[in-house]
């Protein structure tokens, strides 16, 4: 009540000196016009172990629109921290200036902002700077927030950038393409989630690609990972329905779950290093039902062809799919630069599996066993896979063994049944016969 009359009071003391003059009493309208521009935005705020406020809510998300100060202080409280997603859904935004005491905030403060298209930041902030509308922390080490309505179509990642923030370019509706430097070493959650990316490349430098963080681009046909990546999360990439092929990096180790659920594939290669591949990682569509003749192309006894028919009983969990063994699980067979060991072979040598039925994976991804080559040139199975073994000198010689080897038996044959079916005066003739046949 007090502030409601203090700004009444303020809003009649700013009003034009003629109408004070006349001594003419302000208007309910001209009272409710003014009173509404001098009141700040409202906030819930908590106070720090310091007394410092920390912005929790932006109560005005839903019907704000225009440039939004923060405030630097609220109740005599020094404004220093913004919390997780406190701006969130605030679409009428337009531009944010923060202020200098500003010096941290929490994940995703600015996600689905959909209308903002710059930040500002005061030139005595200690952490926080802007370059192109684009707010950066650290001295530029982390990206903190891309301004969703920015109108540029592709962006690359400035040099001195270490870290993308999450959420950081959720929601860029006009940005089709970016290009992440090898100085990037960390893509936080969501940090691309709901953009209108179209093409992603991702630099070398890159260890992590935290949980959702190209989720639903759902625009997005090609991503370039480079060897680096040791892990994808949960659902880095789920929901990107026009993906439709990938290739992981040979230093990849850990696949998350749902992490190309959604997706446009029908097969990948999972390297040989990879030691974990979770439930629905692939081979599930955006309602998580099985996608039928989902390919996984793998080394034996590995990861990938575990995940081909891996299950979970508690969880209801089981996948069914097609697992083809390969000669370099580090070559993405699915586009064609890969050779397989045959042209049409199912996990060609059985993993073996510990009393709970798992497959036991050696550090080298392989359970220690003879490799699928030594196993197929042992056993001779198949001519195609002898070619592929021995080459084509190997295999000329196997065809002349052979031949000779049917030489061998049909010749005793013959000679067996001269003997049964002649006298001994007749053997030579009919010898002679069958030499003058076989000359003939």
């Amino acid at each position: 009540m007090r502030q409601l009359i203090a700004a009444a009071l303020a809003a009649f003391m700013f009003l034009p000196l003629t109408a004070a003059a006349e001594g003419e009493e302000p208007t309910e309208e001209e009272l409710e016009t003014v009173t509404e521009e001098e009141v700040p935005p409202v906030y819930e705020y908590e106070l720090d172990a310091e007394g410092n406020a920390q912005l929790t809510s932006f109560l005005e998300s839903d019907t704000f629109t225009g440039q939004l100060a923060i405030p630097d202080e609220i109740d005599g409280h020094t404004v220093d921290y913004i919390c997780n997603s406190c701006f969130m859904t605030a679409k009428g935004i337009t531009e944010v200036m923060i202020p200098a005491t500003v010096t941290d905030m929490d994940d995703s403060v600015f996600f689905e902002c959909t209308a903002l298209t710059a930040f500002t930041v005061d030139p005595d902030n200690s952490y926080y700077s802007t370059e192109d509308g684009i707010l950066y922390a650290d001295g530029g080490k982390m990206l903190t927030a891309y301004p969703a309505a920015k109108e540029d179509e592709s962006f690359t990642i400035p040099d001195t950038v270490e870290e993308i923030g999450s959420g950081a370019f959720g929601f860029a509706q006009n940005l089709h393409e970016v290009i992440i430097g090898d100085n990037v070493t960390y893509i936080n959650n969501w940090a691309f989630a709901y953009s209108a990316l179209e093409k992603a490349t991702v630099g070398s430098n890159v260890e992590e690609i935290d949980d959702f963080a190209f989720g639903y681009c759902d625009k997005l046909s090609s991503v370039t990972l480079q060897d680096g990546i040791q892990s994808i999360n949960n659902a880095s990439f789920a929901n990107c329905p026009l993906l439709t092929q990938i290739t992981l990096p040979d230093t990849l180790e850990y696949i998350g779950q749902y992490a190309f659920a959604g997706t446009g594939l029908s097969c990948v290669t999972i390297p040989q290093a990879v030691q974990e591949v979770s439930y629905c990682a692939f081979g599930y569509d955006a309602d998580m039902q099985e996608i039928d003749d989902f390919i996984i192309y793998g080394a034996a006894n590995s990861a990938a062809q575990l995940y081909a028919s891996d299950n979970d009983e508690e969880n209801e969990y089981e996948n069914h799919f097609e697992f083809i063994a390969v000669e370099d699980a580090n070559l993405p067979y699915e586009l064609g630069e890969g050779r397989l060991l045959s042209d049409a072979v199912t996990d060609t040598v059985p993993a073996e599996t510990d009393e709970s039925g798992n497959i036991i994976l050696q550090e080298d991804g392989t359970n220690g066993k003879a490799s699928a080559e030594e196993e197929i040139g042992s056993r001779l199975k198949g001519n195609s896979r002898v070619k592929m073994i021995l080459g084509v000198g190997g295999c000329a010689a196997v065809v002349l063994a052979v031949v000779l080897i049917i030489s061998f038996f049909m010749k005793p044959k013959k000679d067996d049944t001269d003997e049964t079916d002649d006298t001994d005066d007749k053997d030579e003739t009919d010898d002679n016969d069958d030499s003058g046949d076989d000359a003939a």
